[in-house]
């Protein structure tokens, strides 16, 4: 019996100078790893002191190199143990996709929202190469027009994806000029009426067409609407014929207290700066002057009405679709 226990205790005694045996047929933690692409990943299993590792690399020490997909396995032989072979699976994963991203469109000087991206453990970069980025989305800045690129990746299984490119733009409030009264020359089909084209924005005319440009081929007024995320604006030009004044007189008119044409004036269809006319009788006497093309004669010569008949005028004024000064002259028939 002494000497059973004797031998039982150098076996012990030699098991425990090479090492201990594995507890079980497994010594790699995993059957199937997933890498990162582009990286080298060592591979190991447990070292244990005297133990031989043949890998199916030809390496033999308790750790491999490993650079691509494949199955890989090892076998560990322990003193006075049996040998164990285990095998695991190796994915280098290069198929994380970049975040899904939708580029951002932004009104100045409005209240701008944290930026979004779809994917997992995102972290935000303000370059394609910046080293340190941010799990917290910026919230872009809307002080000034223009755009900025903001990049995204995902991190999936401890593996960065890609970058993804991200463009917030800033844009205004529509707004332009279509000009004052516009002259439609003589000879030609019409006049171009356009606004410089700004993006995101939508244009009617009162035609209903949506084109930035109307071609306008007789007088008449153009209004030119526009709207996008940001607010909408709507400008009037009147466009004038070629042998059109910019005043026109009447023939005749009646005062005689029933509200319709009751005093002499012209009917003016642009601005004017400079104006001055003069009615006269028959004889020759001035009845009536004035510098205001709003101000018409009411038919009475010193406070007395005056009689019917033909009466000749003359009028000096700027023409402002013409850009010159104009004499018009004709005669007026007050009618009671």
């Amino acid at each position: 019996m002494k000497s059973f226990i004797t031998l039982l205790l150098l076996v012990w005694t030699a098991a425990m100078s090479y090492g201990q045996c594995p507890s079980t047929s497994t010594i790699i933690a995993k059957d199937t790893l997933i890498v990162c692409a582009d990286t080298a990943y060592i591979l190991s299993v447990p070292s244990i002191p005297g133990s031989t590792y043949a890998w199916s690399t030809g390496d033999n020490g308790n750790t491999v190199t490993i650079d691509r997909s494949d199955k890989y396995w090892v076998t560990q032989t322990s003193p006075g143990c049996s040998s164990v072979t285990d095998t695991v699976y190796v994915l280098f994963n290069s198929l994380i996709l970049e975040p899904r991203v939708k580029d951002t469109l932004l009104c100045l000087n409005q209240p701008a929202p944290s930026l979004v991206a779809w994917g997992e453990n995102l972290r935000w970069y303000e370059s394609p190469t910046s080293i340190n980025g941010s799990v917290t989305p910026p919230v872009p800045s809307t002080a000034d027009t223009g755009t900025t690129a903001y990049y995204v990746s995902q991190n999936i299984m401890g593996c960065e994806s890609p970058r993804a490119k991200l463009i917030v733009e800033v844009i205004e409030k529509p707004s332009f000029d279509l000009g004052e009264n516009i002259l439609i020359p003589c000879g030609v089909k019409g006049v171009v009426l356009q606004t410089v084209e700004q993006k995101y924005t939508a244009y009617t005319w009162q035609d209903g067409s949506t084109s930035p440009e109307l071609l306008a081929t007789e007088a008449a007024k153009y209004t030119l609407k526009a709207n996008n995320i940001c607010g909408s604006f709507a400008d009037t030009v009147q466009t004038v014929l070629c042998n059109t004044h910019c005043l026109n007189f009447p023939s005749a008119f009646t005062p005689n207290n029933d509200g319709l044409n009751e005093s002499f004036r012209p009917g003016a269809f642009c601005p004017v700066t400079t104006y001055s006319v003069a009615v006269y009788d028959r004889f020759g006497k001035k009845v009536f002057e004035s510098k205001d093309p709003l101000a018409g004669w009411d038919g009475t010569i010193n406070g007395k009405r005056a009689e019917m008949g033909t009466y000749v005028y003359y009028c000096v004024y700027d023409d402002f679709m013409l850009k010159r000064q104009l004499l018009l002259k004709g005669s007026v028939t007050l009618i009671r």
